[in-house]
């Protein structure tokens, strides 16, 4: 009896899956657990906001490989039904929110709801970043209505979901070795780090209206605060969205999962634990602004070792189910504990403060968003 030893490997069309990958769903789940933490009290996580980086990253990673999978099979991206799915993941909670927020402000907080048109505009049009520069809404205007704040990072997403395709179908059109690629892409995104620290301002930024003009820029008559404009705008931020496409190139999860590096899992374990250890240390300690300062460590490649933390996670927790689980449980909880603090922060804080000003006719807002 003879036996054949099958040397062929993975077929292209097994190559090109995307196996439903629940570790990196679990990375997710944390990344959303520490940007939840951070909006209801920074003093808790200082660093919490990272996990908006580590999603870029996770995102441009995943956009990617949809992308090449798509091309791979088909020989072309077809661009119309990649928006319509982008559209249908996003835009349904996004017009919820924004429903019940203009319902809210309508009954119970009139006065302020006129400031807010621009905010709800500008989230629909995917331009909450630019929109939040344009008015001033920056995160050192901490007196700013801003209820939306937080949209900004989805509205970077959303611009780089309309542009990537594009620029993917047009780059992979002329079969360009895709390592190389990778390099390239990885390239840019030390590059865009470089530009961002050159263009840091340190200290305090004058106030717009002001004499000192230290850290500002006149645009159309609006005054922008440049570091307001590193942290907020998609250029500057596209580092971790470069970094995920450029890693997408080359660790392709079916390939992987096949190949020599399925036997190295418990190095890549190892590696990932330490990163992990790493991104929790960050979100302990880091701060985004002190005394009206922008950390000058985010600038100055801060943020590019979030993003290279991320990928030696992302590298190792694909199969992962048990960091998903534990993840979904956190995440359960952190909403569960967040819902309670919100409840005993109406009962207890806002509700007397808004009766004694309502005694003085004094406004008020009953709640405080911290941005991420």
């Amino acid at each position: 009896m003879s036996s054949r030893i099958d040397t062929t490997g993975p077929t292209t069309a097994e190559l090109s899956r995307v196996p439903y990958l629940p570790g990196l769903d679990g990375l997710r789940a944390l990344a959303v657990v520490g940007v939840m933490i951070y909006h209801a009290n920074h003093t808790w996580l200082h660093g919490g906001f990272l996990g908006v980086e580590v999603f870029f990253v996770i995102s441009g990673y995943l956009i990617t490989l949809l992308i090449i999978t798509e091309h791979e099979r088909t020989r072309k991206v077809d661009l119309k039904a990649f928006w319509i799915r982008r559209a249908r993941r996003l835009l349904p909670a996004l017009f919820v929110l924004l429903l019940v927020l203009s319902l809210y402000m309508s009954m119970f907080e009139r006065r302020p709801l006129g400031n807010t048109r621009g905010d709800i505009i500008a989230g629909l049009l995917y331009g909450s970043d630019w929109y939040q520069l344009w008015a001033g809404q920056g995160y050192t205007n901490f007196e700013a209505f801003a209820p939306l704040r937080h949209l900004w990072s989805l509205a970077v997403e959303e611009q780089f979901y309309l542009v990537w395709p594009v620029v993917m179908t047009v780059v992979l059109s002329r079969r360009r070795y895709l390592p190389n690629l990778a390099r390239r892409f990885v390239g840019l995104a030390v590059l865009v780090t470089v530009a961002t620290g050159v263009l840091y301002r340190p200290g305090v930024v004058a106030a717009c209206g002001g004499e000192a003009t230290t850290g500002l820029v006149t645009v159309a008559g609006h005054c922008i605060n440049v570091n307001e404009f590193l942290y907020l705008g998609s250029f500057s931020r596209s580092s971790g969205l470069l970094l995920g496409a450029g890693f997408a190139l080359v660790w392709r999860p079916a390939a992987i999962m096949r190949g020599a590096m399925r036997d190295r899992g418990f190095g890549l374990g190892v590696m990932a634990f330490v990163a992990l250890g790493g991104l929790g240390w960050l979100a302990a300690t880091m701060h985004l602004i002190d005394a009206g300062v922008y950390n000058p460590w985010l600038f100055r490649g801060g943020l590019l070792v979030v993003g290279a933390l991320t990928l030696v996670v992302l590298a190792a927790v694909m199969p992962w189910r048990a960091l998903a689980a534990l993840a979904a449980l956190a995440a359960s909880m952190a909403v569960a504990a967040l819902v309670a603090v919100a409840w005993l922060q109406q009962v207890l804080l806002v509700t007397p403060v808004m009766a004694r000003r309502a005694r003085s006719s004094s406004p008020t807002y009953p709640f405080k968003l911290i941005a991420c």
